[in-house]
């Protein structure tokens, strides 16, 4: 096990999964890669004019990921910013990565969002490689 991708946002749920994701790469020595996935629609305008509102977000996701790099135990941690769907995101960084395991939190894959559909079974469906899905409720 090289590498282990972990989908975070700036909920607590992603933020538990972030750090599950943390013990599983510091206990099989494996590099831990943090993804977040902003989906701006906004149009670029053009060569002359810089759409500074797409600059900015990836922006400030660069800065959340450093933030929470930061927060982690591990030292050997990179990141990335996807401009893709989450799941899309997530399941090509892991292609890119030649990823052995994704990793993702676990709110919405309970009731509703079974059966509607979540980001976790989204990776499920799509990923080349292992999915696991962390227990991020606190429900033990």
């Amino acid at each position: 096990m090289d590498q282990i991708i972990v989908g975070v946002d700036r909920t607590d749920t992603a933020h538990r999964a972030a750090f599950a994701a943390s013990d599983l790469a510091a206990c099989s020595g494996a590099n831990l890669h943090l993804v977040t996935c902003i989906r701006d629609s906004a149009p670029y305008e053009g060569a002359n004019r810089k759409d500074t509102r797409k600059i900015d977000s990836i922006a400030e996701a660069e800065v959340f990921l450093r933030r929470l790099k930061e927060s982690l135990p591990n030292t050997q941690v990179t990141t990335s910013v996807s401009l893709a769907e989450p799941a899309v995101g997530l399941c090509d960084e892991a292609i890119r990565l030649q990823a052995s395991v994704i990793v993702v939190g676990n709110r919405r894959v309970r009731g509703p969002g079974r059966v509607l559909g979540s980001i976790a079974s989204d990776v499920a469906r799509r990923a080349d490689c292992h999915v696991l899905i962390a227990n991020t409720t606190g429900d033990r």
